[in-house]
């Protein structure tokens, strides 16, 4: 086979490698376009309204991490905001509480 004859085979064989691979780039494509639409339009599910935290709430949180030994962060958590005891504390700081208490124990 000629050398001529080699080279325009050779070019035949990446111009179809080149045309399959634009074809997995537009497939690819489609995939992250339709991906994009089914995400933008889900509907945002509709978040219920804040429950208020109510002192019980917050001294059952804070009683189990007690209980797991950490009454020492507790009591540092609660003087952080003002209080000296779980009554004290002002209900406006309830949720910023009850979130750091989640992470006691966590670390």
């Amino acid at each position: 086979m000629s050398k001529m004859k080699q080279l325009n085979e050779l070019i035949n064989e990446m111009e179809g490698t080149a045309k399959y691979y634009l074809r997995l780039v537009d497939e690819f494509k489609k995939l992250l376009s339709s991906e994009e639409e089914i995400v933008t339009t889900k509907e945002k599910p509709k978040s219920e309204p804040e429950k208020e935290l109510k002192l019980e709430d917050l001294r059952a949180v804070l009683a189990t991490k007690a209980k797991d030994g950490y009454k020492n962060e507790i009591r540092a958590l609660l003087n952080k905001y003002g209080a000296e005891s779980l009554s004290a504390l002002a209900t406006e700081h309830y949720a910023a509480v009850i979130e750091e208490a989640g992470g006691i124990g966590h670390d």
